[in-house]
């Protein structure tokens, strides 16, 4: 009976095993494939122009099997990084034939024929690479290719995208009036662009009256303007399901546990409100996490029904009722100091009420952040009075010294409270009904009255907190938080950035507050200096905020689905036209990506060998034939390019010395072809060695 029991497993095991064989298998045939049609292009063309092929081998180095066939030996060679085809008067790794008169004489040696006819030879691989670039994109989107979807899943605090307006949920239609098929194609228009953009956006269904123009600014690994692409409410198919929630979350204590594969379609509002106590709020549809994350923070005070679309054993939908309690904000016993404004939305109340970048907010309807309000928590003040003048107190440094000023605006009232989180120690928190992003400052403004803190001793104001550590309470649980292994102490380091400007060059505050709230199993050890002394304070049991509660719930953000789109072409026709048109682009994109690298715009972090196209191969085989045929697809055309590029040794180096033999009538000199492949080889294996340190080293592959 135990047999029996362990049978199944056994038999999953399996399966596992074989999957991912096929998917290896698959990998290596179609990178196979790809170096195949190039060396097959010079060797069809060789043989038409009567040429001795000598050998056609797919890899270089040591020959682990070979076939004479005819004159010809077929080879496979140790090493996949490319190929190649021997002919009788051209040889790489002995240039001396190609200016060698014996050889020349032979009438069948590749010396021997014609500057156009050596051409042709030399440029069939690249022209081969392009063809079966352009056939592998045609079958591809005969089929059908799932991109993801070109929409906007967030946009990063202060960057160009949430300054010009851009929401979570938006979908581009076009950028300089080309259009936008899926956020790949976004990516690219941003990352390969020269000025200010013009961005083509629906929402809500409808499109914006006039294009939204940004700027893109400089950042990793080249332009941007500071968006990410959506996901929606579906759980992934995850290994282990104790990953869904994080430790000591509300999603902890649902009535239910999610599973691998639920799709939340909806959230139900419960209970009172602190604000409209037994208002029955309905239910609200959801989609993507934007939709998710805009209902829970503006619900954030209430406990939540999910509505979760699961599959049943005989595989019909069902929708299950999933009851997930609030969460509590964790008290730390102080208030930090305000700081200034680093960044303001266009057209929004913030701009429209005279508010600068550099300003600082000193009161809200005469409540002063620090002393009477938490600066943390003007986001929730200015959500939850969305549709009411708020008056706002500050002060401006201007040349003749600081003033002070006043102004009234009213919150956007369908936008919340905290619904963005900082997304590095340096991003401004965001109050998105006024459009505004804030630094809140790392030293202590108020100790509050009965707290833990003040009872520890050694914090007051105008204490600095430079660090963060998080340590667990209980050891052997066993469960992961939000970073991890809950039993790994993590620090959070309250320092700028390596790329922050003189203006972030201060941490905010907010972005360290938000992160410690993920992980309430964790007590906290605060770091400190005051000036004189240096040291540390550890919290024990933090207590709970009785109106104040987060939107996040505790799933872990890894979990998701992506948002993607199905491009599928409804003819043979529109296959081809689709497939030209995507050669053509992916051909431009590689040429200006190549352009930007040669100026330093792109940084050469972002290119991989082989170790880092063989995973991103292995990754893009397991989600199907069609993404590694359209990935092929896009290796080919990269093929082509590069090997055509005047280097030495390449076929654009070959090309260059047939050009000059074509114009000044003579080959030029051994000496000339020696130096010339030694430089191409050593630049070659130096940029070879490059890239296996950023495979190994820099991306992580």
């Amino acid at each position: 009976m135990e047999i029996l029991n362990y049978m199944p497993l056994a038999a999953g095991a399996v399966w596992s095993v074989l999957g991912e064989l096929q998917t290896i298998l698959a990998v290596v045939f179609g990178l196979g494939m790809v170096i195949f049609f190039h060396e097959l292009g010079h060797f069809a063309v060789a043989k038409w122009c009567n040429v001795h092929v000598e050998r056609f081998s797919i890899g270089i180095g040591p020959i682990i099997w070979s076939h004479q066939r005819g004159e010809t030996e077929y080879a496979l060679s140790v090493l996949p990084l490319g190929g190649y085809v021997k002919m009788l008067g051209q040889d790489d790794m002995d240039p001396n034939q190609m200016t060698s008169s014996e050889i020349a004489e032979n009438p069948r040696s590749y010396s021997s024929k014609t500057v156009p006819q050596r051409m042709a030879i030399i440029s069939a691989g690249v022209l081969m690479n392009v063809a079966t670039g352009f056939l592998f994109f045609a079958i591809g989107y005969w089929n059908g290719v799932l991109e993801p979807a070109p929409v906007v899943g967030g946009v990063r605090a202060g960057f160009p995208a949430w300054e010009a307006g851009l929401r979570a949920g938006d979908r581009v239609t076009a950028v300089n009036d080309e259009p936008i098929r899926s956020f790949v194609d976004l990516q690219e228009a941003i990352l390969l662009s020269s000025g200010d953009l013009k961005i083509n956006v629906d929402r809500g269904g409808k499109a914006l009256p006039n294009p939204i123009v940004l700027t893109p600014v400089k950042a990793s690994p080249g332009r941007s303007i500071g968006v990410i692409p959506a996901v929606t409410t579906e759980i992934g198919q995850i290994d282990d399901p104790v990953r869904i929630a994080d430790a000591g979350m509300a999603i902890e204590k649902a009535s239910e546990a999610f599973l691998p594969g639920d799709r939340i379609v909806g959230l139900q509002p419960q209970g009172e409100s602190s604000d409209a106590a037994g208002e029955q709020i309905p239910e609200q549809p959801v989609r993507l996490i934007a939709d998710l994350r805009r209902v829970l923070a503006t619900y954030a005070d209430r406990e939540m029904v999910y509505l979760v679309e699961r599959k049943s054993a005989d595989g019909k939908p069902t929708v299950v009722r999933i009851r997930v309690p609030r969460q509590p904000v964790r008290k730390l016993g102080f208030w930090m100091a305000m700081g200034p404004i680093r960044a303001i939305q266009s057209n929004s109340p913030a701009a429209q009420a005279g508010l600068k970048v550099g300003d600082t907010i000193r009161a809200v309807d005469g409540l002063k952040p620090g002393e009477d309000i938490d600066p943390l928590s003007l986001p929730v003040y200015f959500g939850r009075n969305g549709g009411q003048t708020v008056t706002v107190m500050y002060s401006r440094a201007t040349s003749g010294g600081t003033v002070e000023g006043q102004c009234e605006l009213v919150p956007n009232a369908d936008l919340p409270g905290w619904m963005e989180s900082p997304d590095s120690s340096t991003s401004p928190l965001t109050i998105p009904s006024i459009g505004l992003g804030y630094q809140v400052q790392n030293y202590i403004a108020k100790i509050l009255p009965g707290s833990e803190v003040e009872k520890l001793g050694g914090l007051s104001q105008l204490t600095k907190i430079t660090k963060i550590e998080l340590l667990h309470r209980e050891p052997g649980t066993g469960k992961p938080d939000a970073w991890g292994n809950a039993e790994t102490p993590v620090e959070l380091p309250l320092a700028a950035g390596e790329n922050a400007t003189a203006e972030e060059a201060e941490p905010n505050w907010a972005w360290a507050f938000d992160q410690l709230q993920r992980a309430p199993g964790r007590k906290l050890v605060l770091h400190f200096e005051d000036g004189k002394t240096t040291g540390t304070r550890t919290l024990q049991d933090l207590e709970l905020e009785d109106d104040w509660f987060l939107w996040v719930r505790g799933f872990n953000p890894e979990i998701w689905e992506n948002e993607r789109v199905l491009l599928r072409a409804q003819s043979l026709p529109e296959a081809l036209t689709l497939g030209l048109a995507t050669t053509r682009k992916v051909a431009f994109s590689i040429y200006r990506s190549l352009r930007k690298m040669v100026g330093r715009e792109v940084d050469m972090e972002s290119l991989s060998g082989p170790v880092g196209i063989a995973k991103i191969a292995y990754k893009v085989a397991e989600r199907g034939f069609v993404e590694l045929l359209v990935f092929l697809g896009i290796l080919s055309i990269n093929l082509a390019i590069l090997n055509f590029l005047p280097i030495p040794i390449l076929d654009g180096g070959h090309m260059v010395f047939l050009l000059w033999e074509g114009i000044t009538r003579r080959k030029p000199s051994i000496t000339v072809i020696n130096w010339a492949h030694a430089a191409g080889m050593v630049f070659l294996l130096s940029l070879l060695v490059f890239v296996m340190w950023i495979d190994f080293f820099v991306s992580g592959n």
